[in-house]
């Protein structure tokens, strides 16, 4: 299903900092596939100061559970308090029974070492000790994600796209930005299911995404993939 020769054939932009824009990770008609079996119950809401959206689980590989128990001893209270309220909580499944067909093994192939090595390669970034976690996103009208950088634990992120179709004046776009300033646009860059967006971050990778429009005839669909390092193992 994933075709890793996209990344491969992907070159890192370095302005306004590391970044990348995949085309064509999945086949057309896999995307299709896969947006038609989006899952859609079971979400809940993130809400906050300037941002509001929908996310469905939180899968991770045993593999990664595992690397995230030990995560928990670390001397950094709030990340390991984090990981251990997760864990404990379940909000972190290896479990993928509740997933449609296609979606499981989409899922098991983002699991695999030949996935998180292509990113290695095309961004540089070490990732074969951080811990992997994939959720599902869902913007409906008006949500929105103000100007942010992501937690410094986080060494990148890679965010998948779903919609067939979607006009650039809906919004929704996730927009690569200058700094902290939400009109200070390099690139938006629309959620349509040709693209897939890879951010390493940085205390400048400021980005957001722009709030969709009262007359957008779909939700926005994303797949996010996170790789979080252990801050005190110096990674």
């Amino acid at each position: 299903m994933l075709n890793l020769d996209a990344i491969d054939r992907t070159t890192m932009q370095s302005v306004p900092y590391s970044y990348a824009v995949i085309e064509n990770l999945l086949p057309k008609a896999a995307s299709l596939e896969l947006a038609a079996s989006f899952p859609q119950e079971q979400f809940r809401l993130s809400i906050g100061e300037g941002y509001e959206y929908l996310w469905s689980e939180m899968l991770a590989s045993n593999e990664d559970i595992a690397l995230m128990y030990k995560f928990c001893h670390c001397a950094n209270p709030e990340l390991s308090d984090r990981w251990r309220d997760r864990i404990v909580q379940g909000r972190l499944s290896s479990n993928l029974g509740n997933l449609s067909s296609p979606w499981r093994q989409m899922i098991e192939e983002l699991w695999t070492p030949a996935y998180r090595q292509a990113l290695t390669q095309m961004s540089g970034v070490e990732l074969k000790y951080c811990a992997m976690v994939i959720g599902f996103r869902r913007y409906n009208l008006g949500n929105c994600h103000r100007p942010h950088t992501d937690e410094p634990s986080k060494a990148l992120t890679h965010l998948l796209f779903f919609n067939e179709q979607w006009p650039m004046d809906w919004g929704g776009c996730l927009r690569i930005l200058l700094d902290e300033k939400p009109e200070s646009v390099f690139q938006d860059i629309a959620p349509l299911n040709q693209f897939s967006a890879v951010i390493v971050r940085s205390d400048n990778s400021w980005h957001m995404v722009t709030p969709v429009a009262s007359t957008a005839l779909q939700c926005r669909l994303a797949l996010r993939i996170a790789f979080f390092h252990n801050l005190d193992a110096g990674a």
